[in-house]
C-alpha cells in the first residue's frame, strides 16, 4: 500500500506540472467560442439524454480547443467516470483541483470528492522490464500514444481498464507487440518486457571478379541495357532515313517532270520555272535529311553494340552475346540531286 501511495503522489505531481503548462496557453477567440458550442452540447448529451460516450467526445473536443478552460475539464472528468475511464478522471480531477485552489473552492471541492470516491477502485499495471531485456535504445510504447519512460519502469502506474496494447522496439531488433487486460476494480497486472532477438543482418554481395561462376557487379547489365537503347534509337533513325529518302526520289521525279517542261533552261512561264524550283528543293531537303538521319541510324547502332558485346555475363553460366556485324554497301550512303533549270 505504501508503494502505491507513492506511485500515486508521483504520478499526481506530473498532472500538476501538465496542467499549470497547459493553462498558461491562451486560446483565440474563435476557438473559444467553437470549444463553448461543444461544451453546451457536451452538457446536453450527458444531463438530458445520459448518452455518456458522446458527451464525453464533445467535451474533450471542446477542451483541445480552450485548455484554459477548467469548467470544461472538470465535465469531461464527471463524464469519464460515468463511462469507467477512472484513472483518466482521477488525473483530472487532480488537474481542477490545482488550478482552481484560491479561485473556486467549490470546484476544489467537488473534485476532491470524486478523486477520493476513484482512488480506492484504480487499477495499475506494472511494466517489468528485466536487465536482459535492457536493450540500447528500448522503447515500450502503450496504446501507439504513450512512451512508457525509463524511470516508469517497475512502477505501479494508474490506467484505464480494458485492454492495452504494447509496442516494444530497439535499434537492431525485432518489435514486439504484446497485449494485457485490466480490470475495472482495483485490478494490478504486469506485464514483462520480453528480450528482443536480433533483427536478421542485410545480405552482403560479393564483389565483381569478372570470372565464370562468380556474380558481377550491376555495370555489365547496365552497359547492355544502355546499349539496347543507342540500337533502338539507331534503328528508328535509319527507318527515318529510309522514310525521307523514299520522299526525296519521288520528289526528284516531281522535279525531272518540272525540268523537262524548261528545255535548255528555258521555262514558258514563270509559273513552270517556280514550279521546277520548288520541286528540286523539297528533293532536296529530304535528301539532306534522310542523310542525316542514315548518318545517325547508323552511329547510334554501332555505339549500341560496341556496348552490348563489351559488356560483362552477370554469371558464369550466361552464353556468350550474339555477334552482329555491320558491312556497309558502295551504294548505301549518300542521296544527293543536281540543280535542274
Amino acid at each position: 500500500m505504501v508503494r502505491q501511495t507513492r506511485a500515486i503522489r508521483l504520478y499526481a505531481s506530473a498532472v500538476v506540472c501538465v496542467a499549470a503548462m497547459l493553462g498558461a496557453v491562451p486560446a483565440q477567440a474563435d476557438d473559444v467560442a467553437m470549444a463553448e458550442k461543444l461544451f453546451l452540447e457536451g452538457k446536453r448529451l450527458m444531463d438530458e439524454e445520459k448518452n455518456y460516450e458522446r458527451a464525453c467526445e464533445k467535451f474533450e473536443a471542446a477542451y483541445e480547443l480552450d485548455t484554459t478552460a477548467t469548467g470544461t475539464l472538470l465535465n469531461l472528468a464527471l463524464c469519464h467516470e460515468q463511462i469507467k475511464r477512472t484513472a483518466t478522471a482521477w488525473a483530472e480531477f487532480r488537474q481542477v483541483v490545482a488550478r482552481s485552489i484560491g479561485r473556486r473552492e467549490d470546484r476544489v471541492a467537488l473534485a476532491r470528492e470524486h478523486e477520493a470516491k476513484l482512488t480506492p477502485v484504480l487499477s495499475f499495471i506494472i511494466v517489468d522490464v528485466a536487465e536482459s531485456a535492457r536493450a540500447s535504445g528500448l522503447r515500450i510504447e502503450m496504446d501507439k500514444r504513450r512512451p512508457i519512460a525509463e524511470a516508469s519502469w517497475g512502477v505501479e502506474l494508474p490506467v484505464d481498464p480494458g485492454k492495452h496494447v504494447f509496442e516494444v522496439s530497439a535499434p537492431g531488433k525485432v518489435s514486439r507487440t504484446l497485449e494485457i487486460v485490466v480490470g475495472d476494480n482495483a485490478d494490478k497486472q504486469t506485464i514483462a518486457i520480453p528480450v528482443l532477438i536480433d533483427a536478421p543482418a542485410s545480405p552482403v554481395i560479393p564483389p565483381s571478379t569478372g570470372e565464370p561462376g562468380v556474380v558481377t557487379t550491376d555495370s555489365g547489365r547496365t552497359r547492355r541495357t544502355v546499349g539496347y537503347v543507342l540500337g533502338g534509337l539507331g534503328i528508328a533513325a535509319l527507318g527515318t532515313g529510309a522514310v525521307f529518302g523514299v520522299l526525296a526520289m519521288n520528289k526528284n521525279g516531281d522535279a525531272e517532270d518540272a525540268a523537262a517542261r524548261c528545255p535548255g533552261n528555258l521555262c514558258p512561264n514563270e509559273a513552270a520555272r517556280s514550279k521546277a524550283v520548288s520541286a528540286i528543293d523539297d528533293a532536296n531537303a529530304n535528301a539532306n535529311i534522310a542523310n542525316v538521319a542514315v548518318g545517325a541510324g547508323i552511329g547510334l547502332l554501332a555505339a549500341g553494340v560496341v556496348l552490348v558485346l563489351t559488356a560483362k555475363p552477370t554469371t558464369s553460366t550466361a552464353s556468350a552475346p550474339p555477334t552482329l556485324r555491320i558491312v556497309p554497301q558502295p551504294s548505301g550512303g549518300t542521296i544527293s540531286f543536281a540543280r535542274a533549270w
